[in-house]
């Protein structure tokens, strides 16, 4: 709506003006002045588009009062009504850039066609500012988007670019759990916008995720997270995740804070309820290094290999528990080292619940897709429920010592292996090692050493092309004549014949 005063020191001449303004069907906000003085009080608090004016008054003129108004606002547009035809004033307002001349008494028609025809330029000229402000928006959207991901050359930017990368002071991150900026994005950055303040500039980053650059100080940052989250859920019905930078100053670059609003969201995987993640809060849980993955992950195999459900409660429960809350650990590594848990529980699903479950890879490519810790977790315990089942109608023996000897065959199996070696790295004497041993998988040490690497001698065979002297070798047998023999006795033929039968 258009602003408009109104200046006259002739009351019935300002009521004339009002009653042809209120019939040209133009939506109009009118004000009214009695001179010059008090016109100018108006508009120094009451900016116009549009002032009509008398020429001649008391105090100040016409003229005068044009000169002062185009000082203040250079974009007002002045219209002249006056029973003054002479040319000394045209003249003058010709030079103050006046276009609009109206002579006393008004000519109703005249009087619409001016009108009319000044509004339009209003209207082209708003036009035009809005699509060049719409430019240099896009144009600074365009920069902070190559500015966050080190893309940006300065050198080559335009000056003003320059002036708004200095004036921004935070950044600030929102992350859906859905594609809500798809189809959002624009209504949620103008409501946005208008809660906080007309200082910001948004950029998206995905269908989920945008960032919000900040020229405002943030004085309480989790205050003002809280309070936009509120007004998130209130207006349009979702839930999101925000972070918030350090004061930008304190990075080196916009790449820089970007990095680190990532790395705060990150922890939204291993923190799936949490909303807020601010910058030096989050308290973050050191790994344990007692027990390395490398390690654990064979004794869970093992486990599987001794029926053992006693251990591979425990050890599964170990991993749950080491990364539940393992902030600090990337969200890749632990997608990875899970598939990997799922590799090895998968082949050990009972025939009859495994149709329960998708195969294998799809089960692997879902997990990869798992927004947080929790779930993942709840897909593993899921596939591992059906194998501990399966595990519990046997009587479970199997102490950590036995899984330790079994986890030092698997790592040790081409080294000299015995009952003595075996003891001595789990700190039990070689007689109740054997015992313990033979109880809990029914197979004498020897037996289970030579069945391991008659096992590994096969796999070699068949899936590399070695020698076979050096599979042997591989296999704890060095004397080349004893390995073939062995193997003979294991498997009922030679290894170079297993070999071609086996092998296409």
């Amino acid at each position: 709506m258009y602003r408009i005063l109104i200046v006259d020191d002739e009351k019935n001449e300002r009521d004339c003006i009002l009653y042809l303004l209120k019939n040209c069907g133009f939506e109009l906000e009118i004000k009214e002045a009695e001179d010059g003085i008090e016109a100018l009080q108006i508009l120094k608090i009451w900016p116009a588009h549009i002032l009509f004016t008398d020429v001649q008054m008391p105090r100040m003129d016409g003229l005068e009062l044009i000169r002062e108004a185009l000082n203040l606002y250079p974009d007002i547009r002045p219209i002249i009504f006056s029973g003054y035809a002479d040319f000394a004033y045209a003249k003058t307002a010709i030079s103050l850039g006046v276009e609009n001349y109206i002579l006393k008494p008004v000519v109703p028609d005249e009087f619409t066609k001016t009108l009319s025809s000044l509004i339009g330029q209003l209207d082209e000229d708003q036009a035009n500012m809005h699509m060049q402000e719409n430019q240099k928006l896009f144009l600074l959207q365009y920069s902070l988007q190559l500015a966050i991901f080190g893309n940006f050359d300065k050198t080559k930017a335009e000056p003003f670019i320059l002036e708004q990368f200095s004036a921004f002071r935070y950044m600030v991150m929102f992350t859906f759990k859905n594609d809500f900026l798809m189809h959002q994005s624009d209504a949620f950055f103008d409501d946005l916008r208008s809660f906080l303040t007309p200082e910001a500039v948004s950029v998206n980053i995905s269908p989920e995720q945008a960032v919000l650059f900040v020229r405002n100080p943030i004085l309480d940052a989790r205050h003002f997270c809280t309070r936009i989250l509120n007004h998130i859920k209130s207006t349009f019905l979702v839930d999101c995740c925000i972070a918030v930078t350090k004061p930008l100053s304190e990075y080196d670059s916009f790449k820089q804070a970007f990095s680190a609003l990532e790395q705060q969201m990150e922890q939204r995987f291993f923190l799936p309820d949490t909303l807020i993640f601010l910058p030096d809060t989050t308290q973050t849980q050191r790994l344990e290094n007692s027990e390395d993955d490398s390690e654990l992950l064979p004794l869970i195999k093992n486990a599987i290999a001794a029926r053992s459900r006693t251990l591979l409660e425990e050890y599964l429960s170990h991993l749950f528990d080491k990364y539940k809350l393992a902030v600090n650990q990337s969200q890749i590594y632990v997608k990875f080292l899970f598939s990997n848990v799922l590799t090895i529980l998968y082949p050990a699903i009972p025939d009859d619940a495994l149709c329960n479950f998708s195969p294998l890879e799809a089960m692997i490519a879902n997990l990869y897709l798992q927004p947080d810790i929790s779930e993942i977790i709840r897909i593993v315990k899921e596939v591992s429920k059906p194998v501990l089942d399966s595990f519990s109608a046997g009587t479970d023996t199997m102490r950590k010592e036995v899984a330790c000897a079994i986890s030092y065959i698997a790592n040790h199996y081409s080294e000299d292996l015995s009952a003595e070696v075996l003891a001595s790295a789990v700190y039990l004497t070689p007689d109740y090692l054997s015992r313990l041993f033979k109880k809990a998988t029914g197979k004498s040490i020897s037996q289970y050493i030579r069945q391991y690497r008659m096992e590994k001698a096969k796999d070699a065979l068949l899936h590399t092309r070695k020698k076979v002297i050096d599979i042997g070798i591989e296999s704890g047998y060095p004397n080349y004549s004893y390995f073939c023999q062995s193997f003979r006795e294991y498997f009922g033929s030679s290894p170079e014949k297993y070999r071609q039968e086996h092998t296409l």
